[in-house]
């Protein structure tokens, strides 16, 4: 084997601004920009959400276009992000705030980046549009852990504690959460839920209510998890929603499944997929649910954004890894 040393490459140059960040400042303008044209109501003249009596150095668009941009470019640390800041762009955010701020600020932006997530989403939605809903496991632990880890397992702190669960896609039982998504056939979120991991994919549903007005009158598309009479029929009745799933073998007034439905809904197989592999979904730092769930609601916001950009340049909306290359 031939072994490579340090004086093979002296001639080589590295500027830490060429490497893994850099186009971060090209990303975190994009986003701010189109952040407040696209969610100008969200927003004041001075780029936060809500008045404060003393005026925080970072605006609430500065704070939620920043932790869009650390998710575009797949920074899953925030401890990498601010010491990579410090270092290399310490112009770009000359009032950057102390994490423990950034965190908390993030937050309590909760409700700030659905809304924005759904101004984004607004645009690429067809009328036409079926919808698809499905589930996907998220360990906050090792099963191996279950006696000792006090991770977003708290009641007097966590408003929905992990527990244990089963999923064959994992191999097992695991402890942790389940996040229920409703997206278009196309990919485009619409709703979430997090629930712990014992809760049946059907919990979803039921939560559904007449509050829920942008999922009228679609058909929703799921597997035989959804399958449950009684909450079809308030579904249809309430909102107009038609549930369409997969029959049972052993059902009486069985009926073969469109292949088109069955082609539909695998965009959601692929939409899981992409926040695996392109956003690290599964890994997960948080101890706490409000920390883990805005983990989610930011990456489910981020690849909106990076959706919505593909959407303006003509480009195939999903094929995000590279959407936001200078």
């Amino acid at each position: 084997m031939h072994l490579f040393e340090n004086q093979y490459f002296k001639e080589i140059t590295t500027n830490l601004k060429t490497t893994d960040m850099h186009d971060l400042k090209s990303i975190y303008t994009k986003i701010r920009r189109t952040l407040k044209t696209v969610a100008k109501d969200c927003f004041d003249s001075v780029g936060n959400h809500r008045f404060y009596p003393n005026a925080p150095s970072m605006s609430d668009l500065e704070i939620i276009s920043l932790t869009l941009t650390a998710e575009s470019l797949q920074i899953t640390s925030e401890n990498l992000l601010w010491s990579k800041i410090q270092k290399d762009y310490p112009m770009l955010f000359p009032n950057l705030v102390h994490r423990t701020s950034y965190n908390r600020r993030k937050k309590a932006l909760r409700h700030v980046f659905l809304m924005c997530t759904e101004r984004l989403a607004l645009p690429i939605v067809n009328e036409s549009d079926s919808f698809v809903i499905d589930s996907i496991p998220v360990p906050t632990c090792k099963i191996i852990r279950e006696k000792q880890s006090k991770a977003c397992r708290r009641p007097e702190m966590d408003e929905v504690l992990s527990n244990k669960g089963f999923n064959a896609i994992l191999g097992g039982y695991y402890i942790g959460y389940k996040i229920h998504l409703i997206t278009t056939e196309s990919g485009v979120y619409r709703d979430l839920l997090v629930t712990s991991a014992s809760v049946h994919d059907s919990a979803f549903l039921k939560e559904i209510s007449m509050d829920d007005k942008h999922l009228f009158n679609r058909e929703l598309l799921g597997d035989r998890a959804y399958i449950g009479q009684s909450t079809q029929l308030r579904l249809f009745e309430e909102t107009g929603i038609i549930i369409q799933v997969p029959y049972r073998r052993n059902q009486k007034d069985y009926q073969t499944y469109k292949p088109i439905l069955k082609l539909k809904r695998k965009t959601i197989e692929v939409v899981f997929s992409q926040y695996c592999d392109e956003y690290n979904i599964r890994q997960n730092y948080a101890k706490r649910f409000d920390g883990f769930e805005i983990r989610i609601i930011t990456k489910i916001a981020a690849k909106t954004f990076k959706q919505y950009w593909n959407y303006l340049n003509n480009r195939p909306i999903n094929q995000t890894k590279h959407a936001l290359a200078a």
